[in-house]
């Protein structure tokens, strides 16, 4: 097993030959018949789990329902082991979908992450403001239309 322990992880990704959760077996703490839970090894707590499906997938519309279903078991497992291990805040991520500036994994994958604060800044950098009322017009409008898309 290797440990990457001053590595930052940019440098890490720029070593990745492949899918770094595709190959997990040897970091598998709870293995699942379709998923499985790890830790992360770039975590953004030191209890940082990771769920995954063992099939490459990118996008949460390409699981099927028995993938999704050994998920959620696993997400639970999760739960209940940061619980034991007494945290009382719980944060869910799913990171899905095409690389871009803010996914850097191809894989589909679940955080379950203790005690992060993710603060008062935006996805731009900025400090997080309430929306004023126009704005929450325009962004229920454009969540309604995309409803209304297929």
């Amino acid at each position: 097993m290797v440990y990457y322990c001053t590595m930052l992880y940019k440098e890490f990704l720029n070593t990745l030959d492949g899918c770094p959760f595709c190959p997990g077996k040897d970091r598998t703490i709870i293995d699942g018949a379709y998923a499985y839970l790890t830790y992360a090894l770039a975590p953004y707590h030191k209890h940082h789990l990771l769920v995954l499906p063992k099939r490459h997938v990118e996008s949460i519309e390409d699981l099927t329902e028995t993938e999704l279903e050994d998920i959620d078991r696993l997400q639970e497992e999760g739960l209940r082991i940061l619980r034991n291990l007494n945290y009382k805040s719980i944060s869910l991520l799913v990171r899905e979908g095409p690389l871009n500036v803010n996914k850097s994994i191809r894989h589909t994958h679940y955080h379950v992450i203790p005690e992060i604060q993710i603060g008062d800044m935006d996805h731009y950098g900025q400090e997080r403001r309430v929306l004023e009322e126009n704005e929450i017009a325009g962004v229920v409008a454009e969540i309604r239309a995309a409803l209304e898309k297929e």
